[in-house]
């Protein structure tokens, strides 16, 4: 009798969602699993097969064999599969027709007068039913254990098919993604590039067409210094250069580049300098530069104006002066150059309260005007009303103070130095604005109604906020700002407005005070630019990064998934083939073994090479420091490759250091495999020659030690313009070396990120033909007060217990071969209901848990553990089966109560040294 399952609500949904994750409804898998539902009825030596999945309110049936009705959806009340998806074993009927559980199904009216059915649940990874695969016939008869077993196995393998899909359909999402990353750098306005150490172009975006007139292909792989303007070449470079030996990752700067029509333009440009990559963009900043050079052409209208200007730098130190300051003071420039103005025009009668008030107000970045009894260079009396205003770079810094100087007793008033200035203000493409003490406006030139759409009478006596916020301004900005004038404070603020037309429009508003001698201000002169195109870059970049860093996400988990999907068969494989080399095979049959021994480590090797990467690329690999023997460290490494480099008719040669201490704190594993890298390369690209690994101290402190290590070849060598391209991932130095030689192309990218881990850089120095050097240094702090081990005393495991729980057969089969060898008493549970039952049942020496069963997972099963009452549950030693390499499944261990964890596929001799131990 097939019994009906109680399940919640809640449970089915769930199941439900798994089943739309595999998109298995739809049209997109009408052909894809014929050829297994057709084995499945070769298998079972029916006429018919079929598989069905069971929906929220029918049954679909998405691939068949023999089938003669043409009818595809069911309803799913008073169908067999809803039930039959929950059984564990295989469900089978020789006679439909006698059978109670079919009473009222559907099938006993089909077209295809079934007799005789069977079912195999089809279950996904994650424990949820999907359906069944179903054979079928028109004559009553029963399936043999052998093609119950094989009816199983293609039931997983069904699993297996959909679960490739499903990351295959998620894949392609993820693509999706990427392109759409990519699609807003080729939007941008700005030149985006990236470009190898030497300045050559690996990358840049669409922006280089429609700003430069270059096509792509154009100017990739070309160097950067053939587009710029040749004068401004050796500036750039040496400013650079001096920028990275003082350890500066950023630049900013300005140059001239040559456009494809032979014009020059100006670009602002940001570099970050990042490994051996730069990434930079730059903007077309010609339009500002013509602005500057107007603003040149303006001082040089001012040197011809009969008041003095000074232009001081952040320090007060003056850098130009006008001929009109010379005719009113009698000081050439080149007498004041450099120097504070105030020391020098100063004399026995000068307030200086007035100066020390004054030069507060610039450290303030406050504009100021005050009148001044002054000194000429002669030493007779001058009053002067000096016009200070202070100009703010980008940061808010005081970046220059321009002073307007006016003999009073001879010339005009503030009030003349007022129409000059709005003067000049009025020829500047920057909005100007000038209001009174209330904020009101009085004055604003062309620009400006040119750049918001409202003419001047339209905005005096009004305030610019009032005019243009909008409900989508922020009035906090606003709010702040007017604040900051009450309190006589520059400031600069950007904030979005609204236009005469209804536009709406980014502005950047830089408001200065202007201050009297009385310490009131008398006006405020605002400079407004249009900053639209910048925020939307902003927001474009700021998009674009977090789809980057979203993409990084899915990439590590991609990997990580794909690793327990590929070490799970991968167990199997190594498992077994430790096992038949063992077991004393056939001589015939022992190279067979090695081969498959080989290539199943050859694969694992493989994907810990990607994982690794992976983990360097987003920053999840940290070194882990701990006392190690170094001498013994490099003479087991030797030692593990003599057989090796044997095989290459190749010497295998150590020197090392003897003054080098015995301990130091070293990251064991990533220092093994920096060396088994590179070792191992240079034993696969070296034939009857040498290989020799050297450790030499090179530098000795009270507690760091840095040691040299170099391994060196008589190899193949490397090509002179190939050195740096074999560190890039997945290259080689020349396009037959994974064929000839084999590798992933990721060994030496991961040794060179190691060493960074590591802050130190790998050197190579190598003859094609004749051989290849890596060398690097790395500082060790010394192992002050620790002492080595002991040797691991002969491991004898007689009298102990064992519980290994999980719920793969295969797994089962490889570890009780293995630890039935040592003299260990085992049991075997499937499941976390049955290691707890078991656990308070007997009394276990150890417990190897699964981490993925179903049911609970292994992390839950040690939880509850853990949990219970008595000393025994709580110090009993759990240790982890895992396949995974996630970093947050790692965290679980500790918080869970495991005590440490064993990485699928199994290797005997890591196994036993794990149990070792807890068993002594």
């Amino acid at each position: 009798m097939l019994n009906t399952p109680s399940l919640s609500a809640e449970a089915e949904e769930l199941r439900i969602q798994a089943l739309y994750s595999y998109d298995v409804l739809g049209e997109g898998l009408n052909n894809e699993l014929d050829n297994l539902v057709k084995l499945a009825a070769q298998i079972a030596a029916t006429k018919k097969s079929y598989i069905s999945f069971v929906d929220r309110e029918h049954i679909v049936f998405k691939a068949s064999h023999g089938l003669v009705t043409q009818e595809r959806i069911f309803p799913r009340w008073g169908s067999i599969c809803q039930f039959a998806m929950y059984s564990r074993n295989i469900y089978q009927v020789p006679n439909i027709r006698l059978s109670e559980d079919f009473e009222g199904s559907p099938l006993l009216q089909s077209q295809d007068n079934i007799v005789f059915y069977a079912s195999v649940a089809l279950v996904d990874t994650d424990g949820f039913p999907l359906g069944c695969l179903c054979v079928v016939d028109d004559e009553e008869k029963s399936l043999t254990p052998s093609q119950i077993e094989a009816l199983q196995t293609l039931s997983q393998q069904i699993i297996t098919h959909l679960s490739l899909r499903r990351k295959n359909l998620q894949l392609e999402t993820q693509t999706k993604r990427s392109e759409e990353f990519i699609s807003v750098f080729e939007a941008s306005p700005e030149i985006h590039c990236i470009l190898n150490r030497n300045g050559d172009i690996l990358f840049t975006n669409q922006a280089a067409y429609s700003m430069l007139g270059y096509k792509v292909d154009e100017v990739l792989g070309k160097s950067m210094w053939s587009f710029c303007y040749r004068e401004d070449v050796p500036r750039v470079i040496k400013y650079m250069e001096d920028g990275l030996k003082n350890g500066q990752k950023l630049f900013s700067l300005d140059f001239r580049v040559i456009d494809k029509n032979g014009n020059v333009k100006w670009l602002s440009w940001s570099m970050a300098s990042k490994g051996d990559r730069w990434f930079s963009h730059g903007r077309d900043i010609t339009e500002k530069k013509r602005i500057d050079t107007e603003l040149l052409h303006l001082s040089l209208v001012a040197s011809k104006v009969n008041n003095g200007v000074v232009i001081s730098d952040e320090n007060n130190r003056v850098s130009w002066a006008n001929d009109a300051f010379t005719e009113i003071t009698g000081f050439t420039f080149e007498e004041i150059q450099g120097q504070p103005l105030g020391d020098l025009i100063t004399g026995p009668e000068t307030d200086w309260s007035v100066i020390e008030n004054a030069r507060k107000l610039i450290s303030d970045k406050k504009s100021f005007t005050v009148d001044l009894l002054a000194y000429r260079k002669d030493k007779s009396k001058i009053w002067l009303s000096i016009h200070s205003t202070i100009l703010l770079d980008a940061e808010g810094r005081v970046e220059k103070e321009i002073e307007i100087i006016i003999d009073i007793t001879e010339k005009k008033k503030a009030e003349q130095e007022l129409e000059v200035l709005s003067t000049v203000a009025s020829k500047t493409n920057t909005g100007v604005s000038i209001c009174n003490q209330n904020g009101e406006i009085t004055w604003v030139n062309e620009a400006l109604e040119q750049l918001i759409g409202y003419r001047g009478k339209e905005l005096f006596g009004r305030k610019l906020g009032d005019v243009l916020s909008t409900d989508e301004t922020d009035s906090k900005v606003i709010s702040a700002a007017r604040d900051a004038s009450e309190q006589k404070k520059s400031f600069s603020i950007e904030v979005l407005a609204q236009k005469k037309d209804g536009g709406k429009i980014w502005l950047s508003v830089a408001n200065t005070p202007i201050i009297n001698e009385q310490g009131t201000v008398e006006r405020y002169i605002e400079l407004i630019a249009d900053i639209t195109e910048r925020k939307q870059v902003e927001k474009d970049i700021l998009l674009a990064k977090e789809q980057a860093l979203q993409l990084s996400e899915a990439k590590e988990m991609f990997l990580s998934v794909m690793s327990h999907e590929i070490r799970t068969p991968l167990n199997a494989i190594i498992g077994m083939t430790h096992l038949l080399i063992e077991n004393n095979p056939k001589p015939s049959q022992i190279d067979d073994l090695n081969i498959l021994k080989f290539s199943g480590e050859n694969l694992l090797n493989i994907i810990n090479d990607v994982l690794d990467f992976t983990k360097i690329e987003t920053g999840n690999l940290h070194l882990e420091f701990s006392p190690v023997n170094l001498h013994i460290l490099c003479n087991d490494i030797v030692s593990s490759l003599h057989l090796s480099a044997s095989k290459h008719f190749n010497k295998l040669h150590l020197s090392f250091d003897q003054t080098i201490p015995e301990l130091l704190l070293a990251d064991k594993t990533r220092l093994y495999q920096i060396l088994i890298n590179l070792l191992g390369n240079a034993i696969k690209f070296t034939d009857h020659g040498l290989v020799a690994l050297a450790v030499k101290l090179v530098n000795e402190t009270s507690d760091k030690l840095e040691i040299k290590f170099e391994v060196k070849d008589t190899g193949i060598g490397i090509p002179s313009d190939k050195k740096e391209y074999i560190f890039e991932t997945f290259t080689q130095a020349k396009s037959d070396i994974s064929r000839k030689y084999g590798g992933t192309g990721l060994g030496l990218a991961i040794t060179k990120r190691l060493l960074n881990l590591h802050q130190s850089e790998i050197v190579v120095e190598s003859e094609e033909g004749k051989g290849t050097t890596f060398s690097f240094v790395i500082s060790f702090e010394k192992a002050v007060g620790v002492q080595e081990t002991e040797k691991a005393k002969k491991i004898l495991f007689e009298g102990k217990r064992i519980l290994v729980v999980d719920d793969n057969e295969i797994n089962i089969l490889i570890a009780k071969r293995i630890l039935t060898t040592w003299g260990l008493q085992i049991d075997f549970v499937s499941d976390g209901y049955q290691a707890i039952e078991a656990i308070t049942t007997k009394k276990y020496d150890l417990v190897l848990m699964d981490i993925q069963m179903p049911g609970i997972n292994g992390f839950e099963t040690t939880t509850i553990i853990r949990g219970m009452d008595d000393d025994y549950y709580r110090k009993l030693p759990i240790v982890a089966l895992t396949a995974s390499t996630l970093d947050n499944e790692k965290s679980k261990f500790k918080e869970s109560g495991m005590d440490g964890h064993v990485l699928k596929p199994f290797n005997p001799s890591e196994i036993k040294k794990v149990i070792a131990n807890f068993l002594r």
